[in-house]
């Protein structure tokens, strides 16, 4: 069965970003991005595609924005204007979905995502940009791994792992 999974990191006020970029460096973090998106398509708003600025590898990306004319300056980048065309795009897609920012495009994806992979920072940054709560009554922890600070990044963090209830 296809997944739709969303895939962000917060910090413990649910601030996922401030001024269009990430508000740390946590590579272990990045790389588990990287493999919970690769092979999918994935869906992210024209921020954060902006914030990214060119397609990743292995994966197909999807801007949705209510911008008419906006464009990507690349051809192998979809484009959709509203959620309904996007849906109906999912629909004929055999891969696994991954949502991938930012908070408005986490909002209106929460009700059809089947998996949430949510980085939990121990941190409070000065964010602009943040995240609901998630519906424990819609989804249940399946997987809770804690993670301590190295040389390279400052954070303690804790990775869970959600499945959407039945």
């Amino acid at each position: 069965m296809k997944k739709i999974k969303m895939v962000w990191a917060e910090d413990t006020q649910h601030a996922i970003g401030k001024n269009g970029q990430l508000a740390w460096y946590i590579p272990d973090d990045l790389k588990l991005f990287r493999q919970e998106t690769t092979g999918t398509l994935m869906i992210v708003g024209s921020n954060t595609w902006r914030s990214i600025g060119k397609p990743l590898p292995n994966r197909t990306t999807m801007v949705l924005t209510r911008q008419r004319n906006f464009q990507t300056g690349f051809s192998d980048v979809l484009v959709k204007h509203s959620i309904n065309d996007a849906l109906a795009y999912i629909d004929s897609e055999e891969r696994d979905i991954s949502i991938a920012g930012g908070a408005k495009i986490y909002k209106e994806f929460m009700a059809y995502a089947t998996d949430l992979i949510v980085t939990r920072v121990d941190t409070v940054i000065d964010g602009d940009t943040f995240v609901e709560d998630i519906d424990l009554t819609k989804f249940k922890l399946v997987e809770s791994v804690k993670h301590v600070k190295k040389e390279i990044t400052d954070y303690n963090y804790i990775v869970e792992r959600y499945e959407r209830r039945n």
